[in-house]
């Protein structure tokens, strides 16, 4: 058991909110502790070496439209790459396969789609103030899937958008709320190419590593890894956090980062709120799952897509290896596709390319991971009306953080460390005394 105290600030969690806050926090005079579960940095984000290839396990896409990454990789030297530019398009629509050129599976559906993209202009004339809007907190309570059905698409636009729409939830769209993809579609000025661009293309060379290494070494803070918070007590003035082996860490502050279906698995001294717990306990939509496969041959580089009903809705060749293909996929429910299973996913493969030979596959379950159990986070129906203003409410000296919380680009790295620049300043602006809206008195649980 280890009793550690002099802590202005104690951070759980070591991904990108966690590590920004605490490098924000050490430049503004703060001494910071980061508590890790796991035995590595970087939460949701994490390069493996798997087949015979460095793969982004979790979060991967970056772009000069996400501003607070964006300045990041600017800060870092950093580098970006696509892989080989789609020459080609599958896609299922009422159960069958169809096939195009890029350019004509474009010029065939961009009316369609370009007048959706422009949807989030018109909901969110200012992307980075979503509570803002009337118009967006009417439709918060409406599902991603009922905003696709009103908007008037032909059969085969509705299954293709579907897709699109499961593959950006990484889960079912009939759970989740369409303010989660207005918010997406909002930055890209209603430009297909654009979006596709921001979501889906460009990643960092080095790895998302690279990115959470050298914040993390700007940092200087104290990390602890493989340190499990149980527990929080907290009252007005100081914090006590307790790790699974009943170490003590005392501070001024606590900034707690963990994902918001794993916030109920911390107990915290007083309780937090009816809304902070319920919100937690409700969950949110991406409960699916990415995959990636070695295939067999050099195959001319594809994008495909199918509703979410299939396994895998959205896929596309990432790069060559040794005469073979790598591609990744997404899937909208981790429980019906293994990635690890390679007959599995050559199954789902084959709905597109019937004649497909999977090498090996592999992928990490998020779903089922203990420290995650999500993918990145897509809010269902009210949930960010609901929820957004009490999860940026702290409690005594409780401050939540995470990309969920963000005001922009919620679900990416962007979204996180902007959360992480907001939220290390609210804690810096709390300890210099400054008045700061907290509630103090504690709630029955639920």
């Amino acid at each position: 058991m280890v009793v550690s105290k002099g802590y202005d600030v104690i951070i759980v969690g070591g991904g990108f909110t966690g590590l920004t806050a605490a490098r924000e926090l050490r430049l503004l005079g703060h001494k910071v502790l980061v508590l890790e579960a796991r035995g590595r940095i970087g939460g949701r984000t994490w390069v493996d070496h798997r087949l015979d290839s460095q793969l982004e396990m979790g979060g991967t896409y970056v772009h000069w439209h996400q501003p607070h990454v964006w300045t990041e990789i600017t800060r870092y030297g950093l580098e970006l790459i696509t892989g080989p530019s789609s020459e080609k398009v599958y896609w299922i629509a009422d159960g069958k396969t169809y096939s195009a050129p890029v350019i004509e599976f474009r010029n065939k559906l961009r009316n369609a789609i370009e007048k959706l993209l422009k949807e989030g202009n018109k909901y969110l004339p200012q992307p980075f103030r979503p509570l803002d809007s009337d118009q967006f907190r009417e439709i918060d309570g409406k599902t991603a899937d009922q905003f696709i059905k009103d908007s008037g698409l032909t059969k085969e636009e509705y299954d293709i958008v579907h897709g699109w729409v499961a593959s950006d939830f990484c889960g079912a769209p009939e759970e989740g709320a369409a303010t989660q993809i207005l918010r997406w579609w909002a930055f890209s000025q209603g430009n297909w190419e654009t979006h596709s661009a921001m979501v889906s293309t460009y990643r960092l060379r080095d790895g998302t590593s690279a990115l959470i290494n050298a914040i993390a070494k700007d940092a200087g803070a104290e990390i602890k890894l493989s340190t499990i918070v149980k527990r929080i007590e907290h009252n007005k003035d100081s914090v006590e956090v307790i790790s699974a082996d009943g170490s003590y860490y005392s501070g001024k502050a606590v900034i707690v980062t963990v994902p918001l279906t794993t916030l109920q698995h911390i107990e915290f001294c007083p309780v937090l709120s009816l809304e902070k717990q319920a919100s937690s306990k409700e969950g949110q939509t991406s409960k699916g799952v990415k995959v990636w496969a070695r295939v067999k041959g050099k195959l001319a580089p594809f994008d495909a897509l199918a509703p979410g009903s299939y396994p895998l809705n959205s896929v596309h060749l990432d790069r060559f290896i040794d005469g073979d293909s790598i591609v990744v996929g997404f899937g909208p429910n981790a429980a019906i596709l293994d990635p690890n299973n390679k007959i599995a996913v050559e199954n789902a493969l084959k709905h597109w390319i019937p004649d497909i030979e999977v090498v090996e596959s592999t992928g990490h379950d998020w779903v089922n991971d203990e420290f995650s159990r999500e993918t990145w986070p897509m809010l269902k129906p009210n949930q960010l009306t609901n929820y957004h203003k009490e999860w940026n409410t702290p409690e005594n000296t409780v401050f939540l953080g995470g990309t969920t919380y963000a005001n922009g680009w919620a679900g990416f790295i962007d979204g996180a460390i902007e959360n992480g620049i907001t939220v290390s300043r609210r804690v810096h602006k709390f300890l210099a005394g400054d008045v700061i809206l907290t509630k103090k008195e504690p709630v029955n649980n639920i």
